[in-house]
């Protein structure tokens, strides 16, 4: 799919932010008083998750996203310059919790550990899983977001229970 050049899509993507982040419930982060659970996925159904991803800081850093499961894998895509990505690198550590589209938890985190996807086969894999589990409204955000930036596929795995 071409790209949009960077000089018109940055803008539109940066205005798109705002309204985006003013939605975000204040509420995402009361995720963090809630009691964390070592297990899968298999409660984590529906469209939103909430991901908590951690700055260099130890910062949490809750984003509800949509996601899409293949057995004990849960996937998710965001934007190349999102910082998703560059925290989970820096720590993969991660959070998962059902939620509504505005990031209001709706039961208890489950923790997990996350990495970005850089084979080929395995983003391709991802890919497939995404949009075989996506309905028509996601395909079409999709479709307008895809030609403006490239994105990064993020895998998780249910971290295991401490000690």
């Amino acid at each position: 799919m071409p790209r949009i050049p960077e000089r018109i899509s940055v803008p539109i993507l940066r205005a798109m932010k705002g309204p985006m982040n003013a939605a975000r419930a204040d509420e995402a982060l009361s995720v963090l008083e809630r009691p964390v659970r070592y297990d899968d996925f298999s409660e984590l159904r529906g469209t939103y998750v909430l991901l908590v991803t951690y700055k260099r800081d130890g910062t949490p850093i809750p984003s509800p996203v949509w996601f899409a499961r293949d057995g004990s894998t849960l996937y998710v895509w965001t934007e190349v310059n999102a910082f998703k990505a560059k925290r989970l690198r820096n720590d993969p550590r991660a959070l998962l919790a059902p939620c509504t589209s505005r990031g209001v938890p709706t039961g208890d985190p489950i923790a997990a550990t996350g990495r970005v996807l850089s084979d080929d086969a395995e983003r391709q894999h991802a890919a497939s899983v995404i949009r075989s589990q996506w309905g028509v409204g996601r395909k079409l955000f999709e479709r307008m977001s895809r030609p403006m930036t490239e994105v990064h596929y993020l895998a998780f795995e249910p971290a295991p229970a401490p000690g």
